[in-house]
């Protein structure tokens, strides 16, 4: 296990949910029929815990596979799961719920190495995310559960989340539904800057945050030196916008990675660099999570050599291909990660 903050060490921090994801392959009309739920598909809907208590027993007699989730701590996960030389120092800020008297969240970032004094325990259950996916993609609903406190938090302890934030090399943060979050971030960041004006944020904002947009994402997006898209909310921002005019708009040090099921392109004030591998067929069993497992092993491959944002664009990529492959998070056999990073290896970057 890590001891403690080391200030030789590159510091990857998380900011973001932790979750209880239910996942099942389900159209999500046989879910909202069953239980007179409102839902978006292919989208994700806020629903209230009560709600998502009922869904949750329906889907476990769907079959529905249970995990530890979030999109902040999949990442994580992936990182950690890539540092087996603990090359990082690693961090969580959030909130934990409980379960039956503990924090599974908790301690399973406390197995994998991280410190999580910036993480609250709160005595409420974890957010509850049911994920209905299909060949079209996937419809989730979420309900608040110990996040709904998160606002709150962010307020109250705004000065010591900074401070603490403030000792990342690279914070990476990830959406709530809480429509308040985005402009407590923002202020947040901007007051760790004046501890750190070197402090490199990563922003996935999602949908959930893209959608309705707003003064506070506007604010965290300015903030932002290296942002995640995957193909929806990147057409959802920026249109048909020529690749030139994006490129112009952008300020330099600035990544801009649009995510599709064929590869990545990165976008930057020097121009656009597009990652097209050969892809094998895969049989997509799960694709919740792929996009949070493209991030946690981008940055863990950026936090080691920031000079070659490409190569770990690549490798985000390959795992996130290899994630949808398998049902459940993203998990790798020794032989498999090294595999992969011997591959990534022998590409000139």
């Amino acid at each position: 296990m890590r001891t403690r903050y080391q200030r030789n060490m590159t510091r990857l921090g998380f900011l973001g949910a932790m979750n209880r994801d239910l996942v099942v392959q389900q159209s999500c009309a046989a879910v909202r029929d069953s239980l007179q739920i409102e839902v978006a598909p292919l989208m994700e809907t806020p629903v209230s815990d009560a709600d998502a208590r009922r869904g949750a027993d329906f889907l476990k007699g769907l079959g529905a596979a249970d995990h530890l989730g979030g999109s902040a701590f999949n990442a994580a996960r992936v990182a950690a799961m890539l540092d087996k030389d603990r090359e990082l120092d690693l961090a969580f800020f959030g909130i934990a719920g409980t379960v039956e008297q503990s924090q599974p969240h908790l301690a399973a970032l406390g197995g994998w190495g991280f410190d999580t004094t910036g993480v609250e325990i709160s005595p409420d259950p974890p957010a509850t995310c049911l994920a209905m996916v299909e060949q079209a993609g996937r419809t989730l609903l979420t309900a608040p559960g110990a996040n709904a406190a998160v606002a709150d938090w962010m307020e109250r302890e705004q000065s010591v989340l900074a401070a603490s934030i403030a000792q990342c090399t690279v914070i990476h943060i990830t959406s709530y539904l809480d429509p308040a979050t985005p402009e407590l971030i923002a202020r947040i960041i901007e007051q760790a800057r004046t501890f750190n004006p070197a402090l490199i944020v990563s922003l996935d904002p999602g949908m959930a945050w893209i959608a309705p947009g707003g003064e506070g994402l506007a604010r965290l997006l300015a903030l932002a030196n290296i942002l995640h898209f995957n193909n929806e909310e990147f057409i959802r921002l920026f249109g048909t916008s020529a690749s030139t005019a994006i490129c112009a708009a952008l300020q330099p040090g600035i990544l801009l990675l649009a995510r599709t099921h064929e590869g990545v392109t990165i976008y930057t004030n020097a121009g656009v660099t597009r990652h097209s591998p050969r892809l094998l067929d895969v049989d997509v069993k799960d694709a919740t999570g792929a996009g949070a497992t493209f991030c946690g092993a981008f940055l863990w491959s950026y936090c080691r050599d920031m000079t070659r944002p490409h190569r770990a664009a690549a490798l985000g990529f390959a795992l996130a291909r290899h994630k949808v492959g398998i049902t459940g998070p993203l998990s790798l056999t020794d032989a498999e990660r090294q595999g992969i990073l011997a591959q990534i290896d022998k590409e000139e970057w």
